[in-house]
């Protein structure tokens, strides 16, 4: 057996997808090394990095090689492919064994010593895939979720997994959106955030967008903002909505509504959008203090301390207002909601759906609210669909509601028209 290229690896899988014979089972399994190799990389250099994953490459391969009709191909820097003849089950035992194997190493380069653990993607190699593509996408969604787990941690995923269909429709959607973003096919609506505090008078929106397909029809699913997620180009879709909506706002002039943009985590992790930002701003001259960008309280709190930087350089240097969004299902509790400088708590929408018959979620809503009052913050709360959901919300001492009761979103500006 000898370690296959990425390439005859793939052609490997198309041979057996061909054969397409029933009385053999096939199985990938798919390994990465976790956190290893960057220690090595910190304290040793990229030649330490090397030398040790060319240790681990060896380790696993002298115990694939004694499985009978094994192939073995390296796949990524750091990543292994494994094709076993054998049951899925069987193959999930021999991940684990692996996992194990390198559970018990201790290896010295230039003097240090480390500790690899492996993390495991495992799925059978299933005609339903079709395609080496298919198959490879399916064992990397595997692989990730191993990596969530943590170490040593094996990941088996199925043919029919509903992740996987959901990346499969994703994955057809990208060519649009990528089109899109150039060709100006998302239209900005916007849905009005309405004041039921009489102490509170500002008019406020939240900007979202929206897909016009090629018969001008609307598209309002949200498709596209999971597509983006998923295949990271979260950050090229702000960069559209800040462009376009600065556009708007050179149109519009006098305008006193304060209009609410989304961020994402992909965009604060990255600092020269600061600068795009006051650069467009400069350019249609848009006032900041019409501008109040919201971030969701899970991106925040994953990325503390860029969100700390990015959203004070967002508030204190360029004057725009924050939002604190989807709260309640992240890790509220007093102090987290303190520690952030917005001026906006948003109440997450699940617990506006449950308020008028689960007491946990009216508690928590009153808890928020308490916060908020606490830090001298207003809240918001989304997704109100009705006269009830209102009415409770007034007597909690909520400030703003946004919904389909108190405004379906409207048009608010097509680059492709303008």
């Amino acid at each position: 057996m000898k370690l296959l290229t990425r390439h005859l690896f793939i052609e490997a899988i198309r041979h057996i997808f061909q054969e397409n014979n029933t009385q053999h089972k096939y199985t990938l399994i798919y390994t990465g090394i976790n956190h290893a190799l960057q220690m090595a990389s910190l304290l040793q250099g990229t030649a330490a990095e090397t030398e040790l994953i060319a240790v681990i490459q060896a380790l696993i391969f002298s115990k694939v090689k004694s499985m009978p009709h094994a192939l073995m191909g390296k796949l990524g820097s750091n990543r292994l492919g494994i094709i076993l003849e054998l049951p899925v089950r069987d193959s999930v035992e021999f991940a684990e064994e692996l996992a194990g194997l390198l559970d018990r190493q201790c290896l010295s380069i230039g003097g240090n010593f480390y500790y690899p653990k492996l993390i495991i993607g495992v799925t059978a190699l299933a005609p339903e895939y079709k395609t080496p593509e298919r198959i490879l996408a399916a064992v990397d969604e595997a692989l990730s979720q191993s990596r969530q787990a943590g170490n040593s941690v094996v990941k088996l995923i199925e043919h029919d997994d509903p992740v996987l269909q959901e990346y499969y429709d994703s994955l057809k959607l990208l060519p649009d959106l990528r089109e899109g973003l150039m060709n100006k096919s998302f239209v900005l609506y916007a849905q009005p955030i309405v004041s039921i505090n009489h102490a509170v008078s500002e008019q406020k929106a939240e900007v979202l967008l929206r897909y016009k397909n090629r018969q001008g029809e609307i598209d309002s699913q949200g498709r596209f903002l999971q597509t983006a997620n998923l295949f990271h180009i979260s950050r090229e879709v702000d960069f559209y909505v800040v462009h376009q909506f600065c556009r708007f706002i050179d149109q519009q002039k006098h305008q006193d509504v304060i209009y609410s943009l989304n961020i994402s985590g992909s965009t604060i992790r990255y600092p020269p959008f600061l600068d795009v930002v006051a650069n467009e701003f400069k350019r249609f001259g848009v006032n900041p203090e019409q501008v109040c960008f919201e971030i969701t309280e899970r991106v925040a709190d994953q990325d503390y301390q860029q969100a700390i930087t990015f959203m004070h350089l967002l508030k204190d240097q360029l004057g725009c207002q924050l939002s604190l969004d989807d709260i309640g299902i992240g890790s509220s509790n007093l102090s987290n909601l303190g520690k952030f400088n917005v001026d906006f708590m948003k109440i997450d929408g699940s617990f506006i759906n449950n308020l008028i018959h689960d007491p946990y979620s009216e508690l928590v809503v009153s808890f928020i609210n308490s916060a908020a009052r606490l830090y001298n913050k207003k809240t918001i709360a989304e997704y109100v669909e009705n006269s009830q959901q209102l009415e409770k919300l007034k007597e909690l001492g909520v400030d703003y509601a946004q919904g389909y009761f108190t405004g379906k979103p409207e048009p608010l500006f097509d680059p492709s028209l303008n």
